[in-house]
């Protein structure tokens, strides 16, 4: 099981969306997962991987705008998609 990208919420509205932002992440990470299992073609998944990346993003955002800092797994993670999008 992954751990959660946000490492700890804050409770109030602005921690409600930071929980909700990373459900986001955990889906399409999930989303991404099953179907690299359902086919070895890689490009099957690009889509996902867009997603993905979205939703990754919107966390990051969701956290600079709380006035914490973006966690450097999450700023590796958003950056690791970012380049393979432009191998694609």
């Amino acid at each position: 099981m992954h751990q959660s990208t946000v490492p700890s919420v804050r409770p109030g509205p602005g921690g409600r969306l930071l929980r909700a932002r990373d459900l986001e992440v955990t889906a399409a990470r999930a989303r991404l997962r099953a179907a690299r299992d359902a086919s070895p073609r890689h490009w099957d998944s690009q889509d996902l991987r867009g997603e993905l990346l979205l939703a990754l993003e919107r966390l990051a955002a969701t956290v600079v705008r709380s006035g914490a800092p973006v966690p450097y797994r999450l700023s590796s993670e958003i950056d690791l998609y970012r380049r393979l999008g432009r191998l694609s």
